[in-house]
């Protein structure tokens, strides 16, 4: 697709995912420091990523349908 190329730091889907990854690393760091379960960590962590996949794959499916019309 030519016409796609280029505009992937426009992506909505990118910056999700740059600030979900984000979001994961300052959880992990702040609440191992603050001496916060790896229980709480893990489900916060897992809670974060499942927002994030589930709006990029839900918004990949809405582009592809889009495209198709």
């Amino acid at each position: 697709m030519v016409g796609s190329q280029g505009t992937g730091l426009k992506s909505r889907k990118f910056w999700v995912t740059v600030i979900g990854i984000t979001a994961i690393v300052l959880v992990v760091f702040i609440l191992a420091r603050v001496n916060i379960g790896g229980e709480v960590i893990s489900g916060t962590v897992t809670s974060i990523a499942g927002i994030v996949g589930a709006y990029v794959i839900g918004q990949s499916y809405a582009d592809g349908q889009a495209v198709k019309k």
